[in-house]
């Protein structure tokens, strides 16, 4: 019976040390936004992110991917290979680029006309890679204009 318990507290000990708590999620946010290189076609956007990390330890970021719905409708997407170091407990910013296209583009001007919103909301979802590492995002915003 006591060589069971002691078997019992092996087995429990031995599960806790491989335990490996969940990360904090990260805050990645547009922070600037503006028009780059595109075509009738395609439209290209330039986006400065800032990535947030609450762990306790660095992220040696690799690479992301990421899609921006607008007014709760895709919108633009994009991946980028650039390589940050997103400090423990800091933040790092992060220069990258989404692509929409043309039907995206003109659904989104036809909703604002006939909805007449006062500004546009927006909601970010992608993965951030480290190594083998994945780090999911989602992040809502909105853009209002100023007046």
């Amino acid at each position: 019976m006591r060589s069971g318990i002691v078997a019992v507290l092996v087995l429990v000990l031995a599960g806790c040390a491989g335990f490996k708590p969940e990360p904090a999620r990260l805050d990645i946010s547009i922070s600037e936004l503006s028009f780059g290189p595109s075509t009738v076609l395609e439209q290209t956007w330039n986006l400065t992110l800032r990535i947030q990390n609450p762990n306790n330890y660095d992220i040696p970021a690799d690479g992301m991917k990421y899609r921006i719905d607008v007014n709760g409708k895709p919108f633009a997407r994009g991946v980028n290979n650039q390589s940050v170091l997103v400090p423990r407990l800091g933040e790092a910013m992060v220069q990258v680029q989404a692509i929409s296209d043309l039907p995206s583009l003109i659904q989104q001007i036809g909703d604002m006309r006939s909805l007449r919103q006062p500004g546009i909301d927006y909601h970010m979802t992608g993965m951030l890679y480290s190594g083998e590492g994945r780090y999911p995002f989602e992040y809502s915003g909105a853009i209002t204009p100023m007046l």
